[in-house]
């Protein structure tokens, strides 16, 4: 049977969770979850921790969807740059830096709102700071996870380090929200602070040098001559080009609802700051179920059209929002947040899965960095969609964000039948097996070429 990047491919494999965390078995790749892990409580936190200080400050959705904007300008404006800095350096280095700023940020806002020295401006700047590292950071993150693994092994790599991710979305919202509610904003800024701590300590374990052999055999160019390339190479990859626009769909009509709940949750429910965590929470389940789900189905050869109904599903998600919170209030919207986590998350996750699987080793940082460049669009719509809530209500805004989506799926799919409902042909390596790269680990001995994986 021919082999792809997530292992065998064929038309009645089942769905194996032992085939997914095959990818514990490596030591590094354990330290990176760790951290990753870590890294992942602290953004959580983050992101309700902004917008209910956005709200405290202004009480607008206008204004929180201009503090979204301010995280996202510098992604739109610097993630390519990002993506082209971790192809060069030591990408293991580069997430440690910049989750030591992110969390030195968490720190100096948390002293200045227990100061009550926080000013919506301030906060703004402040974004604009966290964007920028994010931007620089994070598209170092999943390759080097990808990277310890083996080819064989990205996808299940990927899949379960989106777990980490929804995993951490079932707790760390709503450990922000409670711990806002019980002693204040500045402590739950303090807690995210501590959640990037951890982050750094972990990440110190990882061995340094990680992908050394690779980067010295890279021809040497600038940084604009390597963003270029990468741009040029999803241009020219027709799979890679519709990967990325159907990452745009939902980032720009759907996942921006996430900015506007905690202004939906208090004015339209009536409920408290705790109620916005726990509801960011819930969607953690349906997130975490998701990312799950797809990990177990790495080699399935009909990702497209799992993703395709996914995506649907999480645009009705939305409309299911509007339509049961009138009725039934907040239980209505914790049973349609379920939905949306579960279906975008798993919608995005064999995104990226297939993102991976369809680019070459020496793009990845590249190629990562233009699918973030996607996610940039979603706090920058946050900004615009703010607006039209102040007017419209938040309600009715979601329908039509919902509908927009389902409309834009539906259009793929009439455009791309082939793709959309055909299977995947496997990608065969030289040999018909998957080879060991430059930098990558060894599949016989679990360790890593050049590093020691055991080493601490």
């Amino acid at each position: 049977m021919a082999m792809g990047r997530g292992g065998p491919m064929g038309h009645g494999q089942r769905p194996s969770m032992r085939a997914a965390l095959v990818v514990f078995k490596y030591p590094i790749y354990r330290q990176l979850w760790i951290s990753s892990a870590f890294a992942f409580t602290g953004m959580q936190m983050l992101m309700v921790a902004r917008a209910l200080l956005a709200w405290e400050l202004t009480h607008s959705f206008t204004a929180i969807g201009t503090i979204s904007l301010a995280f996202g300008l510098p992604m739109l404006a610097f993630s390519l740059v990002g993506g082209a800095v971790a192809d060069r350096v030591d990408k293991r280095n580069l997430t440690l830096v910049t989750n030591t700023l992110i969390g030195l940020l968490a720190v100096v806002t948390a002293v200045m709102v227990a100061m009550g020295t926080m000013t919506f401006e301030i906060l703004f700047v402040v974004g604009l700071l966290q964007g920028t590292l994010s931007a620089l950071g994070m598209p170092a993150r999943t390759p080097l996870m990808a990277e310890v693994v083996g080819p064989e092994n990205m996808m299940s790599a990927i899949a379960m380090s989106n777990t980490a991710m929804n995993g951490t979305r079932l707790f760390g919202p709503a450990l922000a929200g409670v711990i806002a509610g019980a002693w204040g904003l500045e402590w739950a800024y303090a807690a995210q602070a501590v959640a990037y701590v951890l982050a750094t300590l972990t990440m110190l374990t990882v061995p340094s040098g990680l992908g050394a052999e690779a980067r010295a055999n890279r021809a040497p160019s600038n940084v604009l001559t390597e963003i270029g390339g990468g741009l040029s190479y999803v241009m020219k990859n027709s799979t890679l080009r519709l990967l990325m626009g159907m990452m745009f769909i939902t980032t720009f009509f759907a996942m921006p609802y996430v900015m506007l709940m905690a202004g939906f949750v208090q004015r339209d429910l009536g409920q408290s700051e705790e109620a916005f965590g726990w509801l960011q929470s819930i969607s953690g389940i349906g997130a975490l179920a998701g990312s799950l789900a797809i990990a177990t189905v790495t080699s399935f050869d009909r990702k497209p059209l799992l993703q395709w109904i996914s995506g649907i599903l999480g645009g009705g998600g939305l409309v299911l929002m509007a339509v049961l919170s009138g009725p039934f209030g907040f239980g209505g919207a914790i049973a349609a947040t379920l939905v949306l986590g579960l279906f975008l998350t798993a919608y995005q996750t064999l995104n990226s899965t297939m993102i991976m699987d369809a680019a070459e080793p020496q793009y990845y940082g590249r190629v990562m960095s233009i699918n973030m460049l996607t996610f940039s669009a979603m706090p920058i719509m946050a900004a615009p969609l703010g607006i039209v809530a102040d007017h419209i209500g938040a309600s009715t805004l979601f329908i039509l964000q919902g509908s927009m989506v389902v409309g834009f799926l539906i259009l793929v799919g009439l455009l791309n039948p082939k793709y959309t409902f055909g299977r995947q042909a496997p990608r065969v390596f030289e040999g018909g097996m998957p080879a060991p790269l430059p930098g990558r680990p060894s599949t016989a001995g679990g360790g890593y070429a050049g590093v020691s994986a055991r080493r601490p």
